[in-house]
């Protein structure tokens, strides 16, 4: 899986009626934790039988070695002796190729978008307190330990910094565009209930023009064999 991103946290992307800048790092807050530089992810990264895995790496290079790691260091340890959030992470499969995915994964298993906005913060903000992350995501604590299982599991995918902050940026057109593909996708199965074939590539197109794309990001980068 090519998981090359730049390193900026800055994009553009289309919100459906121009192009807008999202992205740009929260560490850029004083009250924010910062990422670890080169030499401490590596670190990090051959320390994950810790108590502590590692945080989400700024470099693309590091992705696949930090999500490793933090698998790892979940496997670790003892069944008895998990939280709700680590039992949770463990729990669910680990299939998402992009951001994108996740959520989308996320929105199958009927998460809110709240909750998902939270469990984004906890993924950047690994060491803070609940009632730090509750105020910064603007959410609530009584759906924490979810969120915290959810952060755990996406830290198991190869997903850069600036990728999940993209993806924080995101949410709301994320949640927009899948109850649009859905609609879409009832109000085709109405008019067209025997040719599955036609509905199913109707509701892809629907899907391409409608959701918001990152023509950085390393899907529509033309690969050369």
């Amino acid at each position: 899986m090519d998981c090359a991103v730049p390193n900026s946290g800055m994009g553009l992307v289309w919100d459906g009626t121009q192009f807008v800048t999202l992205g740009g790092s929260d560490t850029d807050e004083s009250d924010s934790e910062q990422p670890l530089g080169e030499a401490e992810q590596v670190v990090a990264i051959l320390n994950a039988k810790a108590s502590t895995p590692p945080p989400l790496p700024v470099l693309a290079k590091h992705t696949r070695a930090t999500a490793a790691a933090v698998l790892t260091c979940l496997n670790a340890i003892p069944y008895t002796k998990r939280t709700i959030a680590q039992d949770h992470a463990l729990a669910h499969e680990v299939r998402a190729y992009t951001i994108a995915d996740w959520v989308d994964q996320q929105l199958e298993y009927r998460r809110t978008e709240r909750t998902i906005r939270v469990a984004f913060c906890f993924a950047l903000n690994p060491s803070r307190s609940n009632t730090w992350i509750a105020k910064k995501a603007k959410g609530n604590l009584q759906s924490a330990g979810v969120a915290k299982g959810m952060a755990l599991h996406l830290r198991c995918h190869p997903f850069t910094r600036a990728e999940v902050l993209h993806g924080r940026d995101l949410l709301p057109y994320y949640c927009k565009h899948r109850e649009a593909r859905n609609l879409a996708r009832a109000h085709l199965r109405q008019r067209a209930p025997h040719n599955t074939d036609t509905l199913d590539a109707a509701v892809v197109l629907i899907g391409f023009h409608s959701v918001v794309r990152h023509f950085g990001a390393h899907r529509y980068r033309v690969r050369v064999a």
